[in-house]
């Protein structure tokens, strides 16, 4: 049985939201969690599940080409099923949603099926084909999520125009592919794409693809791409998508003036927008929005009293292990444990191949901030781990403050996106290089290329040669 009143109600239930839940019911309170169109979000039924699931494939497919060195004889090149991938990539999905309802029943959480509306009485009212059942709570936590931008351009709504919610269900491998936007999300899926044998070009409005990431990580990451036949177009303002015999046809403007490229399919990638269905009447209320995101305070809380909101509905770094903690502070402030949330220290994940990760500043951020500032990487050429896995692409680099301090980390290579937790939690513990210096890292492990950064910070590393300025001092 439901309630018509809850201590606290989510609506939305993607990594934000059903955290939020889980915390506030673990908190004591009587929770209800409101979902329109599945369970887990958008991150566990099209963005982050589905497509690490589809990276491991595209991974996976491309490791094969070296297998021959390593003594396995197979068929060159390997045949790929796209049909196959999907369903595997939809039983990962299924098993991960399946696992959220469970957790909704194992924590007493009530769902409601449906299009949450809130106004600021906290009133809920949840519509699903035409029906409505209503609801009120104490507490409000928004979690409503992102949508894909689509751009208002001629041709975006036309056949085999997709974007990332919708390039999963693909019924054969696109011969090519068109990618509009060279951010994070273009990146990823033009690796992958490129990795199940189909021809990818990237157009990047911008003068870098990429361009929050590290300089020189950065640009060891495009060298690769270019190696495996990525083309990468920047200062490319897209203009318009036709049909051009049997192709998509996108019109852009470039340095070199009006340039047509030409693919079976076109991907968006440019960015995300706060979803903001169902919020129509906190709007008009005065709920306080900027650019389209919704402000929030250090406790996650709106201008509305009782209304806290988390995720992509606000402005932050767009993740969804950011929109999971974002959750977990509102849950805290709204059942009377007073939060903060902090954002000093947030890993930064990008599922390529090789894998980037960072935390903290970039190279340049730092030298523009702290008049001393000490900087060195170590290569995956030098650990044994790496070279045995045969993944000896790229380099763990450290920023070092004046007293030893992690201001940040930068991770190219083999399980990046793991390895970079070392130094967030050192960042998060006020750790310096001394106590990463003496903890002892097991070999052989790709970890001790953690360790060897900070060696070859202080000018004594171990398996590498010392550099002249670091050996004289």
């Amino acid at each position: 049985m439901t309630s018509t009143h809850y201590d606290v109600a989510v609506i939305g239930a993607g990594p934000g939201g059903y955290v939020a839940a889980i915390r506030a019911a673990q908190r004591g309170a009587k929770v209800a969690i409101v979902e329109k169109q599945y369970m887990g979000g958008t991150c566990l039924n099209v963005g982050c599940i589905p497509s690490k699931a589809m990276l491991h494939i595209a991974e996976t497919l491309h490791s094969l080409s070296s297998v021959a060195e390593l003594g396995i004889m197979l068929p060159q090149p390997p045949t790929f099923d796209m049909v196959k991938a999907v369903a595997f990539k939809d039983k990962v999905v299924k098993r991960m949603t399946s696992g959220v309802s469970t957790l909704m029943k194992g924590n007493n959480v009530d769902v409601f099926d449906g299009l949450g509306s809130v106004d600021a009485s906290k009133k809920v009212t949840v519509t699903k084909n035409g029906t409505s059942q209503e609801f009120s709570a104490d507490n409000i936590i928004l979690a409503t999520g992102s949508v894909p931008l689509m751009p208002p351009m001629p041709g975006i709504d036309g056949d085999r125009v997709m974007n990332s919610d919708t390039c999963w269900n693909l019924p054969k491998t696109p011969e090519s592919l068109i990618c509009v936007g060279g951010g994070v999300i273009g990146i990823e899926l033009a690796c992958m794409f490129n990795a199940l044998g189909t021809k990818v070009t990237i157009l990047e409005m911008l003068p870098n693809v990429l361009a929050p990431v590290d300089e020189e990580v950065r640009k060891l990451l495009v060298r690769i791409l270019g190696k495996r036949g990525i083309e990468i177009v920047t200062n490319a303002k897209v203009e318009s998508i036709e049909d051009a015999n049997g192709q998509k046809k996108v019109n852009t403007t470039t340095d070199k003036g009006q340039q047509s490229f030409q693919g079976e399919y076109v991907l968006m990638a440019v960015s995300r927008r706060a979803n903001t269905s169902g919020l129509e009447k906190l709007m008009e209320q005065g709920l306080d929005t900027d650019r389209g995101r919704v402000r929030v305070d250090e406790h996650m809380q709106t201008n509305l009293p009782g209304i806290y909101a988390i995720g992509d509905l606000v402005h932050g770094a767009g993740l969804a292990h950011v929109a999971s903690t974002e959750g977990e502070i509102a849950s805290d402030n709204a059942t009377g444990h007073a939060a903060i949330m902090n954002y000093d220290v947030i890993p930064n994940p990008i599922y390529t191949f090789p894998e980037i990760a960072s935390v903290g500043l970039t190279e340049a951020q730092a030298r523009e901030k702290y008049p001393e500032v000490r900087v060195d990487r170590f290569p995956w050429t030098a650990i044994g781990k790496a070279v045995a896995i045969g993944e000896t692409e790229g380099f763990t680099k450290v920023i070092i403050g004046k007293y030893g301090e992690f201001l940040g980390a930068h991770i190219i290579g083999p399980d990046a996106t793991n390895l970079i937790t070392e130094y967030s939690l050192a960042m998060r513990g006020e750790l310096t290089v001394d106590e990463i210096e003496e903890t002892i890292h097991p070999h052989p492990t790709l970890s001790e290329g953690l360790r060897e950064a900070v060696l070859a910070v202080e000018g004594h590393p171990i398996h590498i040669p010392p550099k002249q300025v670091a050996r004289a001092r």
